[in-house]
């Protein structure tokens, strides 16, 4: 992958430590070009044009990197993302609950 999708080295050094990230955005691409190891899920659908929302829990030392490691999930970024938040959670935080559950392929441990 190149350009701008790329994984910055001065992303990491901004802030070493590792936190957790939830992250959310509307997917207009078909979802077979998109490949993320960390939990995620479709959550709804855009009612305009039937983008999906999905919402995924990220390992990142910051809010720029957790969202590069999810253009960096799809096999062609798209080139704009409208992202609907990206919020730092507590060290002890988990993504799993009822409406989000886990699955065996999901990779998740605490900060």
């Amino acid at each position: 992958m190149s350009g701008e999708y790329e994984m910055k080295e001065s992303i990491y050094k901004e802030a070493p430590v590792a936190k957790a990230f939830w992250v959310s955005w509307y997917n207009v691409l078909p979802m077979g070009s998109f490949e993320l190891h960390r939990p995620w899920w479709i959550s709804g659908y855009r009612a305009s044009d039937e983008a999906e929302t999905i919402c995924a829990a990220i390992i990142a030392p910051n809010e720029e990197a957790a969202k590069q490691i999810i253009l960096n999930a799809y096999d062609e970024p798209p080139k704009s993302v409208e992202w609907r938040f990206c919020n730092e959670r507590p060290d002890d935080w988990s993504p799993f609950n009822d409406r989000f559950p886990r699955a065996d392929w999901m990779k998740w441990s605490a900060t």
